[in-house]
């Protein structure tokens, strides 16, 4: 998988271990990357996994929940990452 380097400026991208990390992965991708960084995930992890991964997640941006929500009409209370900026709107003040 080729996605742009600066995305995973905090650690040495040729050793990232893309399928242990998935999570990891996905998620800076969907808050930071491009459009063929979205497009280089989904056909290495496949839709079902982002989705999975995404739903299970603490930590993804409102943007990145919001357009998942939108694109594949996905309620938003099944993401995990929305339920806690319910219950704590004060920490989650920063989000776009």
């Amino acid at each position: 998988m080729q996605l742009n380097p600066t995305l995973f400026w905090d650690v040495d991208y040729n050793k990232i271990h893309w399928d242990n990390n998935y999570q990891w992965v996905i998620c800076r991708v969907l808050d930071r990357g491009t459009l063929e960084d979205w497009q280089q995930i989904k056909a290495y992890y496949g839709l079902e996994k982002i989705i999975s991964a995404t739903k299970a997640t603490n930590y993804i941006s409102k943007k990145s929940v919001y357009f998942l929500s939108a694109i594949y009409n996905i309620p938003l209370t099944d993401f995990k990452c929305y339920n806690l900026m319910q219950s704590q709107p004060e920490h989650w003040i920063y989000c776009a």
